[in-house]
């Protein structure tokens, strides 16, 4: 599914050497991340997720999936899902992350497509038709860029963090 993704651009990966250890890698990210399951469904809103927790997913020894939680106001945000693998050497952690959008997000798009090829088989008049492909084509692909900018947004943000969170003595996370 990567090589799809790749293919039509959205896929993105980040690689990184951490002077940390793995354990203590894990631990920090722990304590920010609330555990769900790695589909991301769940009864719980991620608005009702207490505030110290940034994300929400999975974290395992050598490996994990995070997706960054919704906060109250987040209406038109589509966080990409992170996968990792982390690598122990010595004092130094190596980080491979993978940026790719949910599946619900890609879902979208492909019933957008199906619901105008059943619109177009039933509808006799030929302008009507025309009608019913320029328009799910422009939502898909305003969708595409959409999920395109998300996974930048959600790289350059978590590259951004990272530092943050492995840092020997973090700062306190301010409470509003």
């Amino acid at each position: 599914m990567n090589s799809f993704f790749k293919s039509i651009g959205l896929y993105d990966s980040l690689s990184l050497k951490i002077s940390i250890q793995k354990e203590e890698l894990i631990h920090r990210l722990s304590k920010i991340t609330y555990e769900t399951n790695s589909t991301f469904i769940s009864l719980i809103k991620d608005s009702t997720i207490p505030t110290r927790f940034e994300y929400r997913g999975m974290i395992d020894e050598d490996r994990f999936i995070l997706k960054r939680r919704r906060r109250f106001f987040d209406i038109n945000m589509n966080y990409p899902v992170m996968r990792g693998k982390l690598s122990d050497n010595h004092d130094t952690t190596s980080v491979f992350i993978e940026f790719t959008p949910p599946f619900f997000q890609i879902f979208t798009p492909v019933l957008i497509v199906l619901f105008s090829l059943l619109l177009i088989v039933n509808i006799e008049d030929k302008e009507l038709s025309f009608l019913f492909i320029v328009i799910p084509a422009i939502i898909i692909i305003s969708q595409y860029f959409v999920l395109k900018r998300e996974i930048r947004r959600g790289k350059y943000d978590f590259e951004r963090e990272l530092p943050h969170i492995t840092q020997k003595y973090p700062l306190p996370i301010p409470t509003y």
